[in-house]
Parts: C-alpha cells; sequence; structure tokens
C-alpha cells in the first residue's frame, strides 16, 4: 500500500521511481484517463479560440458570444459525463464500450430531434450555458449519490429545467431535463423510478418558469415542483409498496428538492445573465423601473421626451400583445429609444419651450445632422450604462433609414436646382430587423403626428395611423423585419385604439359664480 501511495503521488515526474508491476494498478488508469481527458480538452479549446479570434478579425459581430462552437461543447459535455459514468461502474473494457455506446445513442438521437424539430436552437452562448448547467448537474448528481446522508430524491434537475427556460428557450430545456433524467438512471444502476421522477419534477420546473417575470414567480415555481415531486413519489411508494415512514421521508426529500432547485435558479441566474449578456424578462422588469438612473436623467433633462417615451411604451406594449412580439422587451426598448436626445434636448421640439426653435438659425443640412446623431448617442449612452445587446438594437434601429421630411423639404425649397441627395437627411439605420424594433419605429412616428391632429376623434386618429404605416411601408422600412400585413392591421388598430384614450374628451366644468 506504501508503494501504491507513492506511485500516485510520482505519476506527474517524468521516470516512476518504482517498478512497472506495482504501478499498474486501478488507480493508476484512473490518474492515465484523467491526464488524457484533460489535455485533450484544453486542446480542444485551444484550437477553437483561435478560429475564433481568426473569424472576429474578419467580419464584425452584433453581438458578443463565445469563442468555443457548439460540436466542441456538445463533446466536452460528452466526456465528463462519460468519465462520470464510468469512474461509477468500473474500468474494464465491456463497461467502457457499453457506456459508449449507450450515451452516443442518446446523443445522436437528441441531436436528430433538435435539428429537424427544434427551430430556435439557440448562440453558442445558449449552448455553452447548456453546456455549463449539464456539466454540474451531471457533478451535483454524483455528489448527492456517494453521500450516504442524501437522498436521490434531493437531485434538483428542475433547477436546469426552470434556468435553461428563463436563458434560452423551453425545448432546449426539455432535451436537457431528458438527458440529465437518464444520467440520473445510469449513475443509480438504471433506476427507472429515479428516471420518472427526475423528468416529471424537471418538466414542472419548466412549465411553473415559462412566465417568470418576477424574481418571486421562481418561490412559486419551486412549489409547483414540490408538489410534482411528491405525487410521483406517492406513485412510486404505491407501486413499490413502501412504508409510511419512507413515504414520509421521501415526502420530505421532494419538498427540499423543489426548495433547493428555487435556491440554486436565484443563485445562479444573475451570474448567467451577466456573464454571457442574456436578457431575461426578470432584467426586463428591472430596466422599466423608473428609478434607473438613464430615465430619471430622461425625466429631468429631457421631460418632453421622456413623456413622449412613456406614450411610445403605451403603444407598443398593446399592439405587441396582439401580433405575439415580446411586450415587455418592445416597452422597455420604448422608454429608452430616445435616451440620445440627452446630449442635446433643446434641439427637438417636445423639449423646445416657447415658439422659437434653436434650428432657426440653422441650415437644413446642419439641423439634420444634430437629429441624425441622436440615435448614436443613444447606441453610446446605452452601452455606457451597460444596457442589455436587445435594447441597444431598438435604439439603433428605431428610425431605420427614413427621411427627415420637413428638413429635406426645407433644403429644397432654399435650393431652387432641385440637387439635394437624399442621403445627406436619411439615417443611417440599419432597418428594423424584429417585430419589436418595428413596433417601436411605428409607435414612434405615430404619437410624434398625433399631436398635429386637430380635433382627434377617432376616425381621425384611425387615418392618420394608417397613413404613417403606409408611408413606412412604401418606403422599405419593414423589409428586414418578419412582419405581416395582418400584423400592420392589428397595429394600426390597437394604436388608434389607445391614442382615443389618451386623447379623451373631457367635459367642461361651469365656472363658480
Amino acid at each position: 500500500m506504501h508503494k501504491l501511495n507513492l506511485c500516485l503521488q510520482c505519476v506527474n515526474s517524468k521516470f516512476c521511481r518504482h517498478d512497472l508491476k506495482s504501478c499498474e494498478t486501478e488507480e493508476f488508469v484512473v490518474v492515465k484517463w484523467r491526464r488524457f481527458l484533460r489535455r485533450l480538452l484544453i486542446g480542444l479549446l485551444k484550437l477553437t479560440d483561435e478560429k475564433a479570434r481568426e473569424r472576429k478579425k474578419r467580419k464584425r459581430v452584433s453581438r458578443p458570444e463565445t469563442g468555443v462552437s457548439p460540436w466542441l461543447i456538445g463533446v466536452a459535455i460528452f466526456l465528463i459525463i462519460f468519465w462520470i459514468l464510468l469512474v461509477e461502474y468500473g474500468f474494464s473494457w465491456k463497461n467502457f464500450l457499453g457506456l459508449l455506446l449507450f450515451i452516443g445513442t442518446i446523443v445522436v438521437l437528441l441531436s436528430i430531434y433538435t435539428k429537424r424539430y427544434i427551430s430556435d436552437t439557440g448562440d453558442r452562448n445558449s449552448w455553452a450555458i447548456i453546456g455549463l448547467i449539464a456539466v454540474v448537474m451531471a457533478l451535483i448528481i454524483e455528489v448527492i449519490r456517494v453521500t450516504p446522508e442524501l437522498s436521490s430524491y434531493l437531485v434538483p434537475v428542475a433547477a436546469a429545467g426552470m434556468l435553461i427556460t428563463i436563458l434560452i428557450n423551453s425545448h432546449l430545456a426539455m432535451l436537457v431535463v431528458l438527458l440529465l433524467s437518464i444520467i440520473v438512471a445510469l449513475i443509480n444502476r438504471f433506476d427507472f423510478n429515479l428516471f420518472f421522477f427526475a423528468l416529471v419534477g424537471g418538466i414542472a420546473g419548466i412549465y411553473s418558469s415559462l412566465d417568470v417575470r418576477h424574481r418571486r414567480d421562481l418561490v412559486r415555481a419551486g412549489l409547483y415542483v414540490s408538489g410534482a415531486n411528491m405525487v410521483i413519489i406517492l406513485t412510486i411508494s404505491l407501486m413499490n409498496q413502501r412504508s409510511l415512514s419512507q413515504l414520509s421521508e421521501n415526502f420530505l426529500w421532494g419538498i427540499g428538492n423543489g426548495f433547493l432547485s428555487v435556491i440554486l435558479t436565484m443563485g445562479i441566474l444573475p451570474y448567467l445573465e451577466e456573464l454571457f449578456s442574456i436578457t431575461t424578462n426578470i432584467k426586463l422588469l428591472e430596466l422599466s423601473d423608473f428609478n434607473q438612473p438613464l430615465l430619471k436623467r430622461l425625466m429631468v433633462d429631457a421631460p418632453g421626451t421622456y413623456h413622449h417615451s412613456i406614450i411610445v411604451g403605451n403603444l407598443v406594449e398593446n399592439a405587441s400583445e396582439l401580433i405575439g412580439a415580446n411586450s415587455l422587451l418592445a416597452r422597455v426598448g420604448a422608454y429608452y429609444h430616445d435616451i440620445g436626445k440627452l446630449k442635446n434636448p433643446q434641439y427637438f421640439a417636445e423639449n423646445q419651450e416657447g415658439l422659437l426653435s434653436k434650428h432657426d438659425d440653422l441650415t437644413p443640412s446642419m439641423s439634420s445632422l444634430i437629429l441624425v446623431s441622436h440615435v448614436k448617442e443613444g447606441v453610446d449612452l446605452a452601452k455606457e450604462y451597460k444596457l442589455q445587446r436587445p435594447i441597444i438594437n431598438i435604439i439603433e434601429q428605431h428610425h431605420g433609414t427614413s427621411l427627415i421630411h420637413y428638413f429635406y423639404h426645407k433644403a429644397l425649397e432654399e435650393n431652387k436646382a432641385s440637387n439635394v441627395g437624399e442621403e445627406k437627411y436619411r439615417y443611417p439605420g440599419p432597418k428594423p430587423r424584429t417585430k419589436e424594433a418595428a413596433i417601436v419605429m411605428l409607435a414612434d412616428a405615430v404619437e410624434a403626428t398625433s399631436r398635429t391632429v386637430e380635433d382627434p376623434s377617432y376616425e381621425r386618429l384611425r387615418n392618420m395611423v394608417d397613413k404613417m404605416i403606409n408611408d413606412k411601408f412604401i418606403d422599405g422600412q419593414l423589409n428586414d423585419c418578419n412582419i405581416t400585413l395582418d400584423n400592420l392591421h392589428r397595429i394600426a388598430e390597437s394604436f388608434a385604439h389607445t391614442l382615443t384614450g389618451v386623447y379623451h374628451p373631457r367635459v367642461e366644468y361651469p365656472e363658480r359664480e
């Protein structure tokens, strides 16, 4: 035994000081495998990072992503899970081949299903999140299994389902829950009861976190998971004729599973949001708080723009719900879409006091430059305050390549030769690429124009809304987003209804004599 300990200590040195036979032990094989897998993973990561750096030099990416490819992440997950199972089942060539074939079959089937039936498979950040969560969960499963004081009913597979549902989508969460449930059964020697328990608990976690908007909603999700766990434990106990004392003990483990899942989700979620720049509904609600520094600045320094943004937020939220867009993202994007006006608020009509305009003493081209610059200023300000990428996209795209009609026509009047180029009087773009950005663009134009409507009845407001949307459509501003004519009709109806409520008539109160 003394020689064995020495061999394990000197295994990383260049030469082993002991005879070969004493080193050929099962522990020595474990160490060799560990070194091999470590070197393989490090080599693959270095290779992929080098390729990612080359790609970044060739093109500009709009969203920061990890440099690790999904295939590499899949290989890493496979190797780590395979290693954990191999340690559990023992190092023999039969176990090696059996586990290799079994896990390989599962991975191939899940890959085929993902490619064929799941349209939104996420980006590299999504797969990095999945890989990280899957590996951490596999390690937790193994730790719980080797700890005699803990029950396998404590394995928090639901936490993985909840995290991936909130951060990515429920389809990929379902696949990960299924994979982890299989791992739970494998580690526990093909225990179907534990597979069934983990799968149902994970599905309950996914279902209960589909519409999480507040962190307190996760507590409700934990109660759903605990309830589902108790039902499955009761089913298993009745089928296996367990005693009442065993049933009560397992009930406690099932309830603890639900609360452990919530604790892990609430503890890990903020770090994953920050690490991978993920914009969840929870983060969006935090950004919609009017005590946020940028919104408070907008309220004080540009009150007209602030009020305009609030109304645009109301317009887009109602319209987004009608066409299936993310209403929360659209509303928050509307709150921040004009923050670039903080640079020169007095040059925008809604912030000007009195009849005098700052543009009276400027040429049309200079006025156009000032108006166009608020988009770039808004993007820079958003990055300075570390706003999320979807919000920055809305700020950048909310004018598209629209023409600044007022100053363009003013330039034409001043220049009788009519050789004024439109390019100088258009926003630089890009055009809206999402439904949310398109709705903010339309609402921005509609809200500003609605202030010029005399006697704003529903019919007049509806005609104005139809005209503004039609102008944007004809100008090609909606060409890059997946918005339909039916969507535009619903949006117009929603805008007109909301604006009618904003400009509703008041009964004139009689004066006191």
